[in-house]
């Protein structure tokens, strides 16, 4: 659901991380891909990755790692999307919570001549 304020539609928590997440994942090049970091993340995002902290520069540089073992390109594929939206009028608060694959990802393993592919199981927590 959208609903428009000062003349803007907003999308819903779940469109929008939805949208951005692919943008991200699923940009045809590399800047485009930056880009969307860029336009999705706060330069002073908290994020963590299996318990680290993780800043904007780390997300770029994993999202380029994954790019660059991708020769097709990566797919998002949502397995579950979850909002509890403070304001579904305005949608301008509330949390969400997300589970993705991430599937394209190439990797040669030892002792293998050709790569395999691989995909990546991510949750998202907004809050």
């Amino acid at each position: 659901m959208e609903a428009p304020i000062y003349g803007v539609p907003l999308p819903s928590l779940t469109e929008w991380s939805v949208r951005h997440i692919r943008d991200i994942f699923e940009a045809s090049t590399d800047e485009q891909s930056l880009r969307a970091i860029s336009t999705t993340f706060a330069e002073d995002v908290d994020g963590s990755v299996n318990g680290a902290p993780l800043s904007r520069e780390g997300i770029k540089q994993l999202v380029l790692a994954m790019r660059k073992s991708s020769p097709k390109g990566l797919k998002v594929h949502w397995q579950q999307a979850v909002e509890a939206s403070s304001d579904p009028v305005t949608n301008r608060g509330g949390s969400f919570g997300g589970v993705y694959i991430i599937r394209g990802i190439q990797k040669t393993l030892p002792g293998s001549q050709r790569p395999v592919e691989f995909e990546r199981h991510k949750t998202v927590t907004v809050k």
